[in-house]
């Protein structure tokens, strides 16, 4: 990498786009000074939802690589039974049943226990930790397009809880870096093109132009490592990684518009683009479909991880 190059400031993606936090442009050299002497950087890429978090180790040398990824889940079934049997202790003794609201609070934070340690050990192998800046609303508006009836079942506090913790840990090392969440789960890692829900499937993606399919998590971890690159100037090299990370930019910069557009209509959109660019946010639901007094706030959960541990590598396109 040229000293020129290097020297240059990361544009943003956008209104309001986060950049280096921490020790700020200090970092950022750092990164870029260790890249351009070895040739390599290593990232730990943090996605953070309301059921789950997605950890994966990222190689950038000529090209950006996956290594590994792993997750852990928030147990939702138990929070909808705990909920019923808190609901059913309101309607026969008046008054919530506290050792199941107890025991689903507890669940929650063995979930943000399990989180924040799996950034940990992804971290140790890593110089660099990228999340998005997202907040407890943006969360909740997140899961009222995935599903408005739960929207009001789950609580943010557990993913309010992670975010502060692994911002903490990663800033205590010196190594955070946040990025805009703009498009991160929405755009084709293949062809850039925004994606649609795959048969009609949350989780599922698919590219109307390319054919391209994928988990949504999966094509998150891999926009976030590209806007982590564009944050840090990449877009500026004269390589192949720099005119795929510019090409990046310069499509997420591209949509940037619709989604200005799409939050000025307030918390009920009508038809457009929603806050990842894909279909307009569903309408809330009735009064009769939140929570009583009482009802369980708070998602219920027993994590788990699965591993890819077999290390999957492709270009960035």
């Amino acid at each position: 990498m040229s000293k020129d190059s290097s020297d240059h400031r990361a544009e943003s993606m956008g209104p309001g786009a986060p950049g280096v936090s921490g020790s700020g442009a200090d970092l950022r050299q750092r990164l870029l000074r260790k890249y351009a002497e070895k040739g390599l950087l290593v990232m730990t890429v943090v996605d953070v939802n309301v059921d789950d978090v997605i950890v994966a180790l990222f190689e950038v040398r000529l090209l950006l690589h996956l290594m590994r990824r792993s997750r852990t889940w928030r147990n939702t079934g138990k929070l909808l039974f705990v909920r019923r049997v808190n609901r059913m202790s309101m309607r026969v003794y008046g008054r919530p049943a506290t050792s199941w609201l107890r025991y689903a609070k507890n669940l929650d934070n063995d979930w943000v226990n399990k989180s924040v340690a799996l950034v940990k050990r992804f971290m140790a192998r890593s110089s660099v930790v990228v999340i998005e800046d997202l907040d407890p609303q943006r969360l909740r508006e997140k899961l009222r397009s995935k599903d408005p009836e739960k929207a009001y079942l789950f609580s943010t506090w557990p993913v309010a809880k992670i975010l502060r913790r692994i911002r903490a840990v990663a800033e205590r090392a010196g190594k955070l870096l946040v990025v805009p969440p703009n498009y991160t789960s929405s755009i084709c890692i293949k062809c850039l093109t925004l994606m649609e829900h795959d048969e009609g499937k949350w989780s599922r993606l698919r590219c109307p132009k390319c054919g391209f399919r994928e988990d949504r998590d999966h094509v998150a971890v891999w926009n976030l490592a590209k806007s982590a690159l564009v944050v840090l100037g990449f877009h500026y090299l004269d390589t192949y990684l720099g005119r795929s990370i510019k090409a990046y930019k310069e499509a997420v910069d591209a949509l940037t518009p619709a989604l200005t557009r799409a939050l000025s209509q307030g918390p009920e959109p009508g038809p457009g683009v929603s806050e990842e660019g894909g279909e307009a946010s569903s309408p809330e639901p009735s009064l009769s479909s939140r929570p009583a007094r009482g009802d369980l706030g708070e998602g219920a959960n027993e994590p788990s991880s699965d591993d890819d541990l077999g290390s999957q590598r492709g270009p960035v396109q």
